[in-house]
């Protein structure tokens, strides 16, 4: 298991931290992220309340704060579709450890009365943990937290639906994490956005490499006037 300390930075060199990573070799997926059993990460197994009653997954700004022990204020929750968004907004909605915080064409959130922690139902997009983190523009939001179902074989497990709580990550997660480096990989399907929000990991201690600033620029260039700026992938809290 990754501790807080290799992440955050101690007495060891930066190859030790990398040496000290989780090893990946036999859990890479055609899209080339980490996947692997959520028990090599039991810091994040406090989120498993919040996914019950549901079919959503964690993902996204929400694992920075996790695993740099900051506090967490708020959950970006998705889902592969607007079915399983429906059954997750019913659950919140009649559950009363959670009440209605706000609603817009995006988000539909709600807070748990004893955290204080929002929990904020994204129904702006829809996909799969891969499809959903592929979207995201920094490496370092690109972490999602899901669970796995597995139907038993007949005979050994008298074909009981198993699940597992599992993990997908950017292979550079942790790293740009350590390095509090911005990097876009990827897609940037809202470079105005992802500009802005460079200023809002700023305060953090985050900041752009150089390959990142340029991208950015150009595809800032290459918007066509009249685009709303504004425009962004969800309005959420991070």
């Amino acid at each position: 298991m990754v501790t807080t300390e290799e992440i955050i930075g101690n007495d060891k060199s930066f190859e030790d931290f990398l040496d000290g990573l989780p090893s990946t070799k036999d859990s890479k997926n055609k899209k080339g992220f980490c996947d692997e059993t959520g028990w090599n990460f039991t810091n994040l197994k406090w989120l498993d309340k919040h996914m019950m009653g549901h079919n959503g997954f964690v993902a996204g700004g929400c694992f920075k704060n996790i695993f740099t022990e900051q506090r967490v204020k708020d959950i970006d929750m998705f889902f592969k579709n607007a079915v399983e968004f429906g059954v997750a907004s019913a659950y919140f909605t009649g559950n009363e450890g959670y009440t209605s915080h706000y609603n817009n064409e995006k988000v539909e959130a709600y807070k748990c009365k004893n955290s204080g922690i929002v929990i904020e139902l994204i129904k702006a997009i829809y996909g799969t943990p891969e499809q959903v983190i592929s979207q995201f523009d920094f490496t370092i939001t690109k972490f999602a937290y899901y669970v796995e179902t597995d139907m038993g074989v007949a005979g050994e497990d008298n074909g009981e639906l198993k699940t597992s709580h599992r993990c997908l990550y950017h292979p550079q997660f942790f790293e740009h994490l350590m390095m509090k480096r911005l990097v876009v990989d990827d897609q940037m399907p809202f470079p105005a956005s992802t500009y802005e929000r460079f200023f809002r990991y700023g305060k953090y201690g985050f900041f752009p490499c150089r390959e990142t600033k340029l991208k950015i620029a150009n595809a800032i260039q290459k918007l066509p006037e009249g685009l709303d700026l504004s425009a962004s992938m969800y309005d959420g809290f991070d």
